[in-house]
Formats: structure tokens, C-alpha cells, sequence
């Protein structure tokens, strides 16, 4: 029968033998390589600074004109409001005056 459990660590004794520094780094280092390679790569975030070269500009996807824009200008040239004589706009604003607040309490009685 074949034992699959990995094998466990034990605390070092005194009388182990401790490699040299050199061989410690060696170690470590190979070790981070190794967790390295099983992360997960993840793209590197761009400096705020700098511009992204892959990034997408919106510019240069339409070369026409951009059809909401055109709306809003229309709009915009629609909506002045014609100015009569006595200065007071042509255009009446709707107002119905309704007796809601006449029978509210104030807050502070």
C-alpha cells in the first residue's frame, strides 16, 4: 500500500545540519519561483500619468458626426424662449394651485 499524505515538517533539532547563507538564498529563491509560476498573471496596471496604448478612443470609432450630440444641438435651438415686449417670456408656465399646504399644521405650534 502506497502512503499518499505528503510528508510532514518537523521543527529542526539543534544537531541539524544549517546551510550556508548562499544556499539559504538558493532555496528561498527557488521556492518564490515557485509560487510565482502558480499565481495566477494578472495584466500590470498603467501608471495614472501615463496613457494606455491598448486603450480604446472613442474618436477615432466614429468618423461621422455623432448622432446624440446633433440631437442636443437641435434641441438647444428649439427650446429659446421668445421674448415679448414687456420683457416677460412668451411661453406660460403651468401652475395649479391646490389646497394641500392650507391645511398642514406648522411643526413648531
Amino acid at each position: 500500500m502506497v502512503d499518499h499524505r505528503p510528508p510532514t515538517v518537523n521543527k529542526p533539532s539543534r544537531s541539524d545540519e544549517v546551510p550556508d547563507p548562499d544556499q539559504q538564498l538558493r532555496i528561498a529563491d527557488e521556492v518564490r519561483a515557485q509560487f510565482e509560476s502558480m499565481a495566477p498573471k494578472r495584466p500590470v496596471k498603467p501608471n495614472r500619468s501615463e496613457p494606455d496604448p491598448d486603450a480604446f478612443l472613442p474618436q477615432q470609432a466614429q468618423p461621422g458626426p455623432i448622432p446624440e450630440l446633433e440631437r442636443l444641438h437641435s434641441l438647444k435651438t428649439q427650446s429659446q424662449v421668445a421674448v415679448s415686449t414687456e420683457g416677460e417670456p412668451a411661453v406660460q408656465e403651468e401652475f395649479i394651485e391646490t389646497e394641500y399646504y392650507n391645511e398642514l399644521v406648522s411643526i413648531d405650534k
